[in-house]
This record gives C-alpha cells, structure tokens and sequence, in this order.
C-alpha cells in the first residue's frame, strides 16, 4: 500500500500524527509522498506505526529483498 492510499483510508492516521509517529518531519513525509522512495528504517517505522496496514516490503524494495532472503 502506497502512502497516498494508506492516507485515504477512513481510519489512516493524518500527514501530522503518522509523520510524528514514524519520528520524522511532515515535510520529509511529504517528501517521501511525492517521490515514492522510502528509506528502509522509515519503511519498517511506517509498518510499525499502523500495524501492518502499511507494508515496508511493499514500500521499499530493500526490505522485500531482504525479507525474501531471509526467508
């Protein structure tokens, strides 16, 4: 799940709470808004931060490779 999709769910934490949540500016959220890419720690931050509804695999391809090597 994209962060824009994640952000328009009706029960997705707003910019300012996940940008907090995640430990990051909400500039650099919007950063990473508009481009796409996530840094692997800020990817397995936003999965922590809404439990799994955002995936970090699905966000940054160094954690899906990871994973998968893992595996």
């Amino acid at each position: 799940m994209t962060l824009e999709t994640y952000l328009a769910r009706p029960d997705a934490m707003n910019l300012t709470a996940l940008s907090a949540a995640i430990g990051v500016t909400k500039a650099r959220l919007s950063q990473i808004r508009s481009s796409g890419v996530w840094p692997p720690h800020l990817a397995l931050k936003a999965e922590a931060a809404t439990n799994g509804i955002m995936d970090a695999g699905d966000l940054c391809p160094v954690v899906a490779e990871a994973r998968k090597t893992a595996a």
